[in-house]
């Protein structure tokens, strides 16, 4: 079954999906939703910190890598609903060009009918009209040959 789309219905798309873009471009800026690991400053060797610093680092790492994860994952989705959107917009298209396209063939149909439907009138009022003439023209030669046996007769006699 066809979908029709309103005018509403698009700005409503295009308001929905202008705030989810707007709320991505906030919420994957990287480090925006990101605390800055807390290093331990208590006594501890240097090895230890150094240590407990590069874990935190690989986290961090970890985490970034998520974000810019996330954010493409987040652009390929909004592509991918826009890109169906346009190819709603060409089959909502190609419907009503086919639908146009069946409206015109059908007045074209009935044209051709009624013309065909005329005709067959026409060639049927010729048909009786030939059929008339014939048994006139049966009538007239009988009518002559009758005329002829009386003119023979009335010569002859």
């Amino acid at each position: 079954m066809a979908r029709n789309y309103t005018h509403y219905q698009d700005i409503s798309t295009f308001t929905n999906s202008f705030h989810n873009i707007q709320s991505t471009l906030l919420t994957n800026i990287p480090y925006y939703h990101h605390q800055p690991p807390l290093l331990n400053f208590t006594h501890q060797s240097s090895s230890s910190i150094s240590c407990n610093n590069s874990s935190t680092s690989d986290e961090a790492e970890e985490q970034h890598m998520s974000i810019i994860n996330d954010d493409r994952k987040q652009r390929r989705m909004i592509s991918n609903r826009e890109s169906a959107r346009r190819s709603r917009m060409r089959k909502q298209k190609q419907l009503d060009e086919l639908c146009t396209q069946l409206l015109r063939l059908r007045n074209e149909n009935h044209g051709i009918i009624n013309r065909m439907n005329n005709f067959m009138e026409t060639h049927e009022q010729v048909v009786q009209e030939n059929d008339r003439l014939k048994k006139q023209i049966l009538e007239l030669k009988q009518l002559l040959s009758h005329e002829t046996q009386i003119a023979t007769t009335y010569n002859d006699a």
